[in-house]
């Protein structure tokens, strides 16, 4: 009863699908072939219709003309015989019916018709008696004899139509009972084996595995069945096996467990794990240590009773599973500090894929020795970058001056046509141009390790002001118009109109773009680099796109990383110093912004930064009006030439600064540390004083204080040449940052002395003008003294200035010196205050 039962539903589905198919092939075919048929034999009316009323006009153009009706009726008649026809008729030029085959008269719709086509026509009209009728008109002789019409019975078409319809269901029914009887046989077939093996896998689900199913058959169902019988012999072996299995596994997990944790209790580091309520899940005794927890149970408490609000801040950013990884340095107890790294601790849903958090996992290591380390090589690099300025300062000056008495004094006496003579000459003058390039490239390298280590110690002096991006990106590309112009490169910029103005420091931003666009011209051969600027939710998105030689992946991870470059540069000359990308990283992080690249090698590179729009202005110190220069009894004895005091603790510094000065006609006498200098002075009395301020004994600010606490030597005017920035500081009467420009030191030591020599270049003063021109600058710079905003500096200096830049040293602090101290051609003068 049960295999019948079960038999019966199988057949009652499959009857269904197969009722439900033969429905619908049954209704396609019938659909189709009635479409078909209808079309064919509508195309055959209409042929067959243009065919009858083309023979008779063809065969009645004489007796229309003759109005013979009687011989027309006959010629028409014998067409009305033809299947389909429904009547044939016949209208002179004037549209009345001369013979017709209507019985018993014609329909009153077409003895009023009125259609007088040129040509064949076909149309389809309506008859009361019958029906739709297709009517094809012929003109005989364009209309001029008349027409003949042709009526068509369309009812007769869908007659045909129907017909076939039904001959085809006809068939279709027998097919149909046909298919249900074999799908009876097979289903029947089917069926029993398959209840068979049904019951066997119910015993197989009942762990049963000594039963068997009597199946014989070569089929499919009996390899089920063998197959079947084989994996409960096999299922047997394995349950066994697995069974050892998992109790050796439960052993090793065990073992692995107290493995792990003994692991995490002699890591290094301290480890915490929160869940995502904050609640403590586990925690090592190198935690505890860190943050004196010994005796604490802290396991399943919140992790804010008992930690730092810094450690609370790190876990709130993690616990929400938007970001893989935060760091953070926290402040622990005896003047230690650590680091924190949090990652949050995350399953995918298997549903819909999403991301279920399920706490935090934060490790804490002690970085204290690590950040003093990391201080003490910051102080390093900056004391380093400092000094090297000093012998850089005499490398580059001694070059100068041998270049200009050779090019002066040696090479016009050694005219000779010898080739070997003049090679050698050639070749001495292009190894001094090599040796001062090379030396101001090493500068640039200097500049830039001491940017980048002001930076990571924080001593850089930022500053706020409000920042147009256009007018920033307009004059750095105006700024490195030399680099692109040359190499005939097209620089595009693309800003987006009312860019909002954001605050920051705005020389630091445009070192930024200049940095950006300088590497990509380094990078590019030919074609464009594009700036643009858009404005992006609460920040400023800047791009700088070139299509150069572009960047591989490998790359791309590194080249912000400090002196990293693009390519191999053991194979290769470098193309920079490997540090103006990093120097760009910290100025942006600095405005709360991110740089990144976008690039396909071989393709070009976009680098993109932003800058957020919601840091606020500051107030900006009063600009003070220049103030003079410190220069009582300074003018030089009419008989013999002033003498000036060198005082700097470098040997090659003193000896160079001695052959610039001589060679002007000034007595020199050195000093090598700040006592010697402060006894030489009051012994000697010199005119002028040049002081650096790193010298042993006593440095060059102690140095100054004690020269204008005497009162014989408190008038003696002194210019502080030294490689810091803070020079201005130390008390002189002007301060000039090395590397030395000796025609800027020059002209500044004829002001200070107010001889007749004046500066031969322009002068500008940073800030507002004076009511009554100060006459000690009236000397130095008369008839050419310009007065220039600190905001409007770094326009002044793109738009070409070359000369001498007097700053007063109230505004000095709020200027970065180091930067304005490597534009070529501008020299710097602190003038101090009264």
């Amino acid at each position: 009863m049960t295999i019948k039962t079960r038999m019966s539903k199988i057949f009652q589905k499959t009857i269904l699908l197969n009722f439900a198919l033969f429905g619908v092939i049954s209704i396609s075919m019938s659909l189709m072939s009635a479409l078909t048929l209808y079309n064919h034999m509508v195309d055959e009316y209409i042929s067959k219709g243009k065919a009858i009323a083309s023979s008779i006009a063809s065969s009645s153009v004489e007796i229309l003309l003759n109005r013979d009706a009687s011989t027309i009726q006959s010629m028409i008649d014998q067409f009305k015989t033809i299947d389909g026809a429904a009547y044939v008729y016949v209208q002179d030029d004037n549209g009345e019916i001369i013979s017709h085959t209507f019985v018993p008269c014609i329909p009153e719709k077409l003895k009023h018709s009125s259609t007088h086509p040129d040509e064949i026509s076909v149309r389809e009209i309506e008859l009361p008696e019958a029906g739709t009728v297709i009517d094809i008109t012929k003109p005989v002789l364009a209309g001029m004899a008349g027409y003949v019409h042709v009526g068509m019975d369309k009812e007769l078409i869908t007659k045909y139509v129907w017909i076939a319809i039904a001959k085809l269901q006809v068939v279709m029914f027998f097919i149909f009972w046909a298919s249900v009887f074999l799908l009876y046989m097979t289903v029947n077939r089917i069926s029993e084996p398959l209840n068979k093996l049904t019951e066997y896998a119910k015993k197989l689900a009942n762990h049963d595995f000594t039963a068997s199913v009597d199946i014989t058959s070569k089929d499919e169902i009996g390899l089920l069945a063998d197959t079947m019988q084989n994996m409960a012999s096999e299922l047997t072996t394995i349950i066994a096996g697995l069974e050892r299995a998992v109790t050796n596994a439960t052993s090793e997990l065990q073992d692995t467990l107290t493995y792990m944790e003994v692991i995490m209790d002699n890591l290094a580091d301290g480890l915490l794990v929160v869940d995502v309520y904050g609640k403590i899940s586990l925690t090592n005794p190198a935690l505890s240590d860190l943050f004196d927890l010994e005796g604490n149970d802290v396991k399943g408490k919140e992790i804010k009773h008992f930690f730092s609000d810094e450690m609370n801040q790190l876990f709130n950013l993690v616990k929400g599973c938007e970001h893989e990884v935060y760091t953070s340095e926290i402040s622990l107890s005896k003047r230690r500090t650590c680091k924190a790294v949090a990652t949050p601790i995350h399953k995918k849903n298997p549903k819909d894929g999403s991301l279920q958090c399920l706490g935090a996992v934060i490790l804490v290591r002690d970085i204290t020795y690590e950040k003093e380390v990391d201080n003490l090589k910051t102080d390093f690099i900056s004391t380093v970058s400092h000094e090297l300025r000093t012998p850089m300062t005499s490398i580059l000056g001694f070059a100068k001056i041998i270049k200009k008495k050779l090019n002066k004094s040696v090479y016009p006496q050694c005219q000779t046509t010898e080739v070997k003579t003049q090679r050698a000459m050639d070749q001495v003058q292009d190894n001094i141009g090599i040796i001062v390039s090379e030396g101001e490239r090493l500068t640039d390298l200097i500049n830039d390790v001491l940017d980048i280590a002001k930076m990571e110690s924080g001593k850089i002096d930022w500053k706020n002001t409000a920042i147009d991006m256009e007018e920033v990106i307009k004059l750095s590309g105006q700024t490195t118009a030399p680099l692109w112009q040359s190499k005939d490169l097209e620089l595009i910029i693309d800003v987006e109109e009312d860019l909002p103005t954001i605050f920051g420091d705005r020389d630091r931003i445009m070192q930024v773009m200049v940095n950006l666009i300088s590497n990509a011209v380094k990078f590019t051969r030919a074609g464009s680099i594009t700036c643009t600027a858009r404005s992006h939710d609460s920040e400023i998105l800047v791009s700088v796109s070139d299509t150069g030689t572009g960047i591989t992946p490998e790359d791309q991870k590194k080249i912000f990383e400090r002196f990293k470059q693009v390519g191999d540069t053991l194979t290769g000359k470098p193309k920079g110093t490997g540090l103006g990308l990093p120097i760009c990283k910290q100025i942006v992080e600095h405005h709360n912004g991110r740089i990144w690249v976008d690039s396909k090698f071989s393709e070009g590179s976009s680098f993109h930064f932003t800058l957020s729009k919601g840091l606020q202005d500051v107030s900006v110190n009063q600009i003070p009006s220049a103030v003079a220069i410190n220069s009582v009894g300074r003018r030089p004895g009419k008989k013999d030439s002033p003498l000036i005091l060198v005082a700097d603790d470098d040997p090659a510094l003193n000896e160079f600064l001695s052959q610039i000065l001589e060679e002007e006609g000034y007595r020199i006498i050195t000093a090598v540390d700040g006592v010697d200098a402060v006894q030489k002075a009051k012994t000697r009395m010199p005119q002028l004083i040049t002081m650096d301020l790193k010298m042993p004994k006593m440095d060059g600010a102690e140095a100054i204080r004690q020269l204008r606490l005497d009162p014989s030597t408190r008038h003696i005017p002194v210019i502080v040449i030294s490689a810091l920035a803070e020079g201005q500081q130390a008390g002189g009467d002007a301060a000039l940052i090395k590397p030395i420009d000796d025609k800027r030191l020059i002209e500044t030591i004829h002001g200070m002395l107010q001889e007749d020599l004046i500066m031969t270049d322009p002068c500008m003063v940073l800030g507002k003008e004076a009511v009554d021109p100060v006459q000690n600058l009236l000397v130095i710079c008369p008839g050419k003294i310009n007065y220039c905003a600190p905001t409007e500096l770094w326009n002044q200096i793109s738009s070409g200035f070359k000369g001498t830049l007097f700053i007063p040293a109230k505004i000095s602090t709020t200027l970065d010196l180091d930067k304005i101290s490597r534009v070529p051609d501008v020299q710097l003068v602190i003038i101090p205050d009264n």
